[in-house]
């Protein structure tokens, strides 16, 4: 058995994002010592309790002072952002972490953050999917991509 931890670091609003960041990385560090496999870190944007607004930013924090631990998004969401500078960011990620990454994806983002970035009516779903099919187009070929998608 293979354990491993999921975290969607829910700090009160009170507190110094600065020392609640430093503790989230401090529970990682000691699931690495603790043999653990992997370390889940998930995203938000405008979560007042939830400080890490981008896992691979948080993460990259982690690949040096970690020995074995998988890093891993959890989740990235494909819905906010374009697929091309996801696809981009996960494999400069795995890539520093010399396969020491697992890139986990959702198509959800919290109603907060798709209206401040002005997509509250869009549908996350339909865009979840043709980011997984962006990203997993720009990963086999080389460019030109020529990615024909509908309103791509």
């Amino acid at each position: 058995m293979r354990l491993g931890i999921f975290m969607m670091p829910l700090h009160p609003p009170h507190r110094d994002p600065a020392h609640t960041l430093q503790e989230d990385r401090e529970a990682i560090l000691f699931a690495d010592r603790l043999g653990y496999h992997d370390a889940f870190v998930g995203e938000h944007l405008t979560d007042q309790c939830e400080n890490v607004t981008n896992s691979f930013i948080f993460l990259a924090t982690l690949i040096d002072a970690t020995k074995t631990i998988r890093l891993a998004t959890g989740t990235s969401n494909l819905s906010q952002s374009h697929p091309v500078l996801i696809a981009a960011h996960a494999a400069m990620f795995d890539h520093l972490a010399k396969g020491r990454f697992i890139f986990g994806v959702s198509p959800r983002a919290l109603a907060s953050v798709a209206e401040a970035l002005g997509m509250l009516n869009e549908d996350r779903n339909k865009l979840f999917a043709e980011a997984i099919d962006v990203i997993l187009q720009i990963w086999e070929r080389d460019p030109p991509y020529e990615i024909d998608l509908p309103g791509n």
